[in-house]
């Protein structure tokens, strides 16, 4: 064997995957950028006025193991890169530079729909019926699909940047989900999927969205959703449903009940570096899988965002008003000002049967060291100079305990834990993985009463 040869890059996937996802939200490799090419005379002051580069620059690296964003381009490069604005020097190996154009503040929005219709096929933000699908032979329909009038409704509500086609293909990894997905159609008179915004809405417009499709339905209703999901379903049943209805029953599925650690404006840069890490962990582990989360879509799409609109070192409140030009995400914001999370978790339906499915992942396997850096749980020494993202058990995306509360003190209120799956401490079960567990579909099974 040769003793100087080349090491192998282990982030060249990383890399690879990176850009690929990266060009859906418009963020380029150096070398590769669609725009208005500005040269460097360009940018030299005429007449004491700086030409304004329209392009960012960041730098994914790497420091023991550790993977973080930093702002600018981490290497002197010949030709056009001279034309970027040069940023701070940055600190570690570098893995991996990205540019992309600065949005305008009045263009966010029109990026955060292009971004939800890329993510959701059926979302449709001006006309949300048509994200309205029918579970027929095992696809849902060509053709928005409209609710019945009467008899049993079971419908799916996906997270932030997923679809209902995820639910589809994450059952079927076991056979247990398959039959289930199965036996569904025959032993309901409907099965819906609602495909929606995630990212330019928040949850309480999908849901009033739900409940105009569903005014004139007097059907029972029984709702599986995930992530975010979980909001709209409440905010949809205890605010907006106004049907004269029977039973009601959800499984909210790794819901941020009162929001998640990663949404919090003073987290955001560490919970993107942390997002990062747990993508390259994920696909580099035996045994684990994504479940169809586009983890570095989402981060370079937040970063664009976020960027654009303030310097990424920025503090809060500056990075807080940032954070609202994502409604999306703003609402699952886990701070103490969050208004929409506290209306809704004042009172709680006590009407509607609610189930839960929580994990809380833990993992000492080679290529998690990062964990260290961003995750505090219990007596854990953690690592010098770390940047704290969750102080408590979560599953990689929200924190254990916002999974089953559904009404904080002094009307406190937690779904019963007779009706919770909890996979417990574990280095399997994720916030991406949820449906492609047996015991999952079968913990649907037994609480919808579907034979």
């Amino acid at each position: 064997m040769d003793s100087h040869a080349t090491p192998p890059d282990v982030y060249e996937g990383l890399r690879r995957r990176l850009y690929a996802e990266g060009e859906r939200v418009k963020v380029y490799a150096p070398d590769v950028y669609h725009g208005k090419d500005v040269t460097v005379p360009e940018l030299r002051r005429r007449r004491g006025v700086p030409a304004e580069d329209p392009r960012v620059a960041f730098t994914l690296t790497e420091t023991d193991g550790v993977l973080h964003w930093e702002p600018g381009y981490g290497f002197a490069a010949p030709s056009r890169r001279r034309a970027f604005r040069a940023g701070p020097l940055v600190t570690g190996r570098i893995v991996a530079p990205i540019n992309f154009e600065r949005l305008e503040p009045s263009a966010v929005g029109a990026f955060l729909e292009h971004f939800d219709r890329d993510l959701t096929p059926f979302c449709d933000l001006r006309h949300p019926e048509n994200g309205l699908r029918e579970l027929q032979n095992g696809t849902w329909s060509a053709a928005p699909a409209r609710p019945r009038k009467t008899g049993r409704i079971l419908i799916f509500i996906h997270g932030t940047f997923s679809n209902i086609a995820n639910y589809l293909s994450e059952l079927r990894v076991t056979p247990e989900g398959g039959a289930l997905l199965d036996r569904m159609e025959k032993h309901y008179d409907q099965v819906l999927g609602f495909d929606h915004s995630t990212i330019a809405l928040s949850p309480v417009l999908n849901a009033m969205d739900l409940a105009r499709l569903f005014q004139d339905s007097k059907a029972d209703i029984d709702v599986i959703c995930h992530s975010r999901g979980g909001l709209v379903t409440r905010w949809w049943l205890e605010a907006f449903d106004s049907r004269a209805r029977g039973d009601t029953r959800a499984i909210l599925a790794g819901a941020p009940l009162y929001g998640t650690s990663l949404a919090a404006p003073d987290k955001l840069k560490s919970g993107l570096d942390f997002l990062t890490n747990v993508a390259h962990a994920i696909e580099t582990t035996a045994g684990m899988a994504a479940g169809g989360f586009p983890f570095l879509a989402a981060v370079t799409g937040i970063l664009k965002v976020i960027s654009s609109l303030t310097s990424f070192a920025a503090k809060t409140p500056v990075l807080d008003a940032a954070l609202a030009m994502i409604p999306g995400l703003s609402a699952q914001s886990q701070t103490s000002n969050n208004n929409e999370l506290e209306r809704l978790n004042q009172a709680s339906s006590r009407k509607i049967e609610y189930y839960a499915v929580r994990s809380s992942f833990q993992t000492t396997k080679p290529g998690w060291r990062f964990w260290n850096f961003f995750v505090n749980i219990g007596d854990r020494i953690k690592e010098a100079g770390a940047d704290l993202v969750f102080e408590g058990e979560n599953d990689l995306v929200v924190d254990t305990a916002s999974m089953t509360t559904l009404a904080r003190p002094p009307a406190a209120l937690d779904i019963p834990s007779g009706r919770i799956l909890d996979f417990g401490i574990n280095d399997q079960v994720h916030h991406t993985v949820y449906f492609r567990q047996k015991d999952t579909a079968e913990f649907i099974a037994a609480r919808f009463g579907i034979k």
